[in-house]
C-alpha cells in the first residue's frame, strides 16, 4: 500500500513532506484539496473519516500509522527515509527545526493580515534579518545543516527561507550559508527530474489566493 500525503492545493505547511517523498523514490499519492467551495465540502466530507486521531491538514496515511501535523509527517518520513540524524546531532537538528517552524508562522502571520499587511512588513523584515542572520552563522558552511549528512531539517529550510524568498529575494540572497544550503538542495540528484518538471515550472501558490501574499 502506496504513502497518501492529503494537504490543500498550496505549498503552506505541505511541500515539506512533499519534498521528503519526492527524494525517497516511493510511491507515493499526492491527495490535493482545492481551496474551493467544492474542495473545503470534500475535505469536511472525509476529514472524520479516514481514521485519524486528530484530524487535520496536512494528514500522512502510510499502513495502519495515520499521522496529522506537519512537523510530526516530517520527522516520521525522516525516518522512514534515513534522513533522521543521530543522538550526537539531534539538539541541533531539532532546534533548527523550530527556527525554520517559526520562520513559516511569522510568515503566515504577516501574510494573513491583509488590512495590515504593509504597514506590519517593516517591522516583520527587521525581525527577519536578525533570524536569518543568527541561522546563517549557526548552519555554516555546509553543505548541510550536519555537514555532510543530509536530514530533514535541510528540506524544511529550503522550503520554508524560498517562500520567504518570494516576498524578500535580496534578504536571503545576501546569506551566503544558507544561499549554499538552498543550492545544494536544488543540486540533489533524487530530485533533478522533478526541478525539471511542468510541475516545478507552475508550482501552486505558497499561501490560499484570500491572503495579502499568495506567492
Amino acid at each position: 500500500m502506496s504513502i497518501t500525503l492529503g494537504y490543500w492545493n498550496i505549498r503552506a505547511m505541505g511541500e515539506v513532506s512533499r519534498y521528503l517523498l519526492r527524494y525517497s523514490g516511493v510511491a507515493w499519492t499526492d491527495r490535493r484539496i482545492e481551496l474551493t467551495k467544492e474542495g473545503y465540502g470534500s475535505w469536511f466530507a472525509e476529514k472524520f473519516h479516514l481514521g485519524l486521531d486528530l484530524p487535520n491538514l496536512p494528514y500522512l496515511l502510510d499502513g495502519e500509522v495515520k499521522i496529522t501535523q506537519s512537523v510530526a509527517i516530517n520527522r516520521y518520513l525522516a525516518r522512514k527515509f534515513g534522513l533522521y540524524p543521530g543522538e550526537e546531532d539531534l539538539v541541533k537538528c531539532e532546534m533548527v527545526e523550530q527556527e525554520a517552524h517559526d520562520l513559516r508562522i511569522a510568515f503566515q502571520a504577516l501574510i494573513a493580515d491583509n488590512e495590515h499587511f504593509e504597514e506590519k512588513k517593516p517591522a516583520y523584515f527587521e525581525k527577519l534579518e536578525v533570524k536569518l542572520d543568527m541561522l546563517d552563522r549557526f548552519i555554516g558552511e555546509g553543505p548541510f545543516v550536519l555537514g555532510e549528512k543530509l536530514t530533514y531539517v535541510d528540506f524544511m529550510m529550503f522550503e520554508y527561507v524560498s517562500q520567504i524568498s518570494k516576498l524578500t529575494p535580496e534578504r536571503v540572497e545576501k546569506r551566503k550559508n544558507i544561499g549554499k544550503l538552498l543550492e545544494n538542495i536544488r543540486q540533489l540528484p533524487q530530485l533533478q527530474e522533478y526541478f525539471s518538471s511542468e510541475e516545478y515550472k507552475n508550482l501552486v501558490p505558497i499561501n490560499p489566493a484570500f491572503t495579502a501574499f499568495p506567492g
